[in-house]
Formats: C-alpha cells, sequence, structure tokens
C-alpha cells in the first residue's frame, strides 16, 4: 500500500538531507559551533572519567588494604576508634572466626590488634597507627599487602620485624634491614618500647597506610601491648560472587545473636569518605550543568542567527507550500545534527585521551606532591573507560541540542510568508 503523500509536507530523509545541506553551507559557523559543543562534552567527559577513577580505585584502596569488606568489633569501640583504645577487646577468635565462616558469602577472616604507636631513630618520634596482623596466612587472605611491598620482603611466621610505610620510610630516611624503635602504652597504660627491623617497605597507594602505619606480627604486638589472646578487630572479606548487601545483611543479623558484637561495612567504616564522594558528585552535576549551558547557548545562538539569515528562504519555502510544521522540523534537525558533530568530535578525543590515562595514569605526586586531596589514593591516578557512560553523553548532546533548537525553529515557523519575502 502506497503512502499517502500530504502536501507541504516533507518527510525525514528529505528532511536530514536539507539539515546536512544548509549546515555544509555555513561550514564556518558550523564547525565554530560544533567546536564548542565538543570542548564542553570532552571536558564533562575527562570530569566524569577522572571521578569515576577516583572513586573505584579509592574503593579498591580502602577494602584491599584498610577495612576489608566489613569489620566486627566489640560492643563500644567502635564509637572511641579514633583514640585507638585497647578495651573492649575481643577474644575466643578461633570461635568468632568459624561462626563468621558459616556465613553464606564469606571468603575469609583474619583478627587484628590496632594501637597508637610512637616510632623513633633516637633522634625524632613520629605518632602513627600500629597494627598488629596474623602472619601465619589469614591476613593475606583478607588484605593484599603482599603486593604492595616496594623494598625488601613481605613478614614471615619467623620474623620479629616490621612493615613500614613508604610516607614514614621517607621522613626518617631509612630502607629494609634499619631499625627503628617502637612505643605504645599496654592495656594496662604502662609504657613500653621494642626495637625491630625494618623487614619491608609497604607502598600501597593508600595514603594511611602509606604515611602513617606500621604493621608486626600479631604475637609481638600482644607480647608488648599485654594484650594476650585477645584483638580489637576481625576483618572480613566477602566472596568475589556474593552481593555485598545480602552477605553483609547476613553477618549482621548473625552477630545480633552473639552478645557484646557489632559489625560495620566498610561503607560505614568510612562514612566521612563516603559523605565526600557523594559532595563531589553534587560538584559533577552542577559542572555538567554549566557545560550543558554552553553548548545550548552555542547551539541557540547558530540556529537563531540562520532563522535571521535565511528569513527570506524560509517565505519562499512556504510560499511554495512548506507548512509551518516542516519549517520546525528543518530546523530542530540542523540543531540536533550539529549537537550530534560536536558530541562525537568531544567524544572521539576523550577517548583518545581517557584511554591513555586509563593505561599510563596521572601523576599526582608530579604535580600535587604529598598533598591530600582527601581521597585515600596517592601517587597515580587511573581514569575510568567506561564506553556506555561516554557513549551516553555523546549521543545525549543530540537530544539536548534538538531541544535548543526548539525556540528558533518555533520562531522561524510564525514567520509570515510575504513579509518574509520582503525581507532585505
Amino acid at each position: 500500500m502506497a503512502h499517502e503523500i500530504v502536501p507541504g509536507t516533507i518527510g525525514w530523509r528529505t528532511t536530514l538531507r536539507l539539515g546536512i545541506r544548509n549546515l555544509a553551507r555555513h561550514r564556518r559557523r558550523t564547525w565554530i559551533t560544533a567546536t564548542t559543543v565538543a570542548i564542553a562534552i570532552l571536558l564533562l567527559q575527562l570530569s566524569f572519567s577522572l571521578l569515576g577513577g577516583l572513586e573505584q580505585q579509592s574503593y579498591d584502596n580502602l577494602i584491599n588494604y584498610q577495612t576489608a569488606h566489613a569489620k566486627i568489633f566489640a560492643d563500644g569501640y567502635f564509637a572511641d576508634r579514633d583514640e585507638y583504645p585497647l578495651k573492649p577487646n575481643l577474644g575466643e577468635i578461633a570461635d568468632l572466626q568459624a561462626i563468621v565462616a558459616s556465613v553464606a558469602g564469606i571468603a575469609a577472616t583474619t583478627p587484628r590488634l590496632v594501637f597508637f604507636a610512637q616510632i623513633s631513630n633516637g633522634v625524632d618520634q613520629i605518632p602513627c597507627q600500629g597494627i598488629g596482623i596474623d602472619v601465619k596466612g589469614s591476613d593475606d587472605d583478607v588484605f593484599r599487602l603482599p603486593a604492595t611491598i616496594v623494598d625488601g620482603s613481605y613478614l614471615t611466621e619467623s620474623d620479629e620485624g616490621m612493615l613500614l610505610g613508604s610516607g614514614l620510610a621517607k621522613l626518617f630516611s631509612v630502607s629494609a634491614g634499619d631499625w627503628l624503635t617502637i612505643l605504645c602504652q599496654t592495656v594496662d597504660g604502662a609504657y613500653e618500647a621494642i626495637d625491630l627491623p625494618i623487614t619491608g617497605i609497604v607502598g600501597s597507594g593508600n595514603p594511611l597506610i602509606d604515611r602513617n602505619t606500621l604493621m608486626i606480627p600479631l604475637t609481638v604486638a600482644q607480647d608488648i601491648l599485654d594484650m594476650e589472646e585477645t584483638v580489637t578487630e576481625l576483618a572480613v572479606r566477602f566472596s568475589a560472587r556474593s552481593r555485598e548487601s545480602a552477605t553483609l545483611s547476613r553477618l549482621t543479623s548473625t552477630m545480633e545473636s552473639e552478645d557484646g558484637l557489632e559489625v560495620k561495612g566498610w561503607r560505614a567504616l568510612e562514612e566521612s569518605f563516603m559523605a565526600l564522594v557523594k559532595m563531589k558528585r553534587t560538584g559533577n552535576a552542577v559542572m555538567l550543568g554549566i557545560f550543558m549551558l554552553m553548548a545550548v547557548v552555542g547551539i541557540t545562538n547558530t540556529i537563531l542567527m540562520a532563522t535571521y539569515e535565511r528569513t527570506r528562504e524560509i517565505g519562499m519555502l512556504m510560499a511554495m507550500g512548506m507548512r509551518r510544521q516542516g519549517i520546525r522540523k528543518l530546523f530542530l534537525t540542523e540543531g540536533a545534527l550539529c549537537g550530534l558533530l560536536g558530541g562525537a568530535l568531544g567524544t572521539a578525543v576523550a577517548f583518545i585521551l581517557i584511554n591513555w590515562l586509563n593505561i599510563k595514569g596521572f601523576n599526582l605526586t608530579a604535580m600535587y606532591g604529598d598533598m591530600d586531596i582527601g581521597y585515600p589514593v596517592k601517587d597515580v591516578i587511573y581514569f575510568a573507560l567506561d564506553l556506555s557512560t561516554m557513549a551516553v553523553i555523546g549521543l545525549s548532546t543530540g537530544v539536548l541540542a534538538g531541544l535548543a533548537a526548539l525556540y528558533p525553529a518555533a520562531r522561524a515557523s510564525r514567520l509570515d510568508a510575504a513579509e518574509a519575502l520582503r525581507h532585505v
């Protein structure tokens, strides 16, 4: 059945061809507008990629080196954790680990003893975080510290040494094999000191670990702190195939049946950081609005100028029988095509840059030194390469450009044919 042809109307295919020809007739203006849109899209793509890379790298650094997926504390410990209390603490760790291991989705657990320490070379003394870790194997199952050793080696069961963050090592100008003194207070408040060799230097990329942490075997920490068989926390890693929220919910429910215990997921452990992430996302949304406004203004201006310059042409088309709807459709198409061209250019350049930054990374230290940027990331930032997000941003410019052309298109369609033909 043949399609009925309505007088004064043109199909989308013809409209598309006319739109392309009209943009080609004014190449300079088209390219200026497309370049403005491309720059806005390029900056937007880079901004989203940077934020996405920062967030993912931060999450990995937190889970792999600091928080695990969750931690179990004695009831009341978490509220005072910033003061590094040694009480209340966890006892009968083997029994607790067995209970946690029975929860579906749990991959591994490890006990840790976190304490406040001061480290000294006999001249200078620096406060830091001390952690007693189980070097018999369970700490390796939960955290990924062995892969971060940049000098020396990881602790073994027979070692009586320490792992030192690379930032602390730099401050003391020490390396693997050198000796330092650890000063701390026991659970009863008595002062203790122990001299230990540096077995390895840790460069994890997590500022808290690298700049502010030393680690010693759990048995050594328990001995100098008079903690016997107790620890301050039990770190838990979830299975890679498990759903994080569901596993945390099951773990919390299981621990509720045990007296005097509380469970905190890694997001609750890093509540202040998650608030920062939310704030950064809000800032990114504002930036999105600014960049999109740049694109809208550019396209609106271009199509509006086109309607003024082509007033007689619009009048001629109307005199030949083209309906106002066809005029609107023609200018909307031109706006959408101009936006898509700019979006495609910006996305193409962004893909090249982001792909390179995803592989090579951006050297944060070279530009900012050891400045804290608020994220648990240092040295090198790797941009996130999310093709679906890039495609959505690139294609959305076409829709946005069409909307930006609504006013100029409506103005053009309202022109009177006779007056438009007399326009000079």
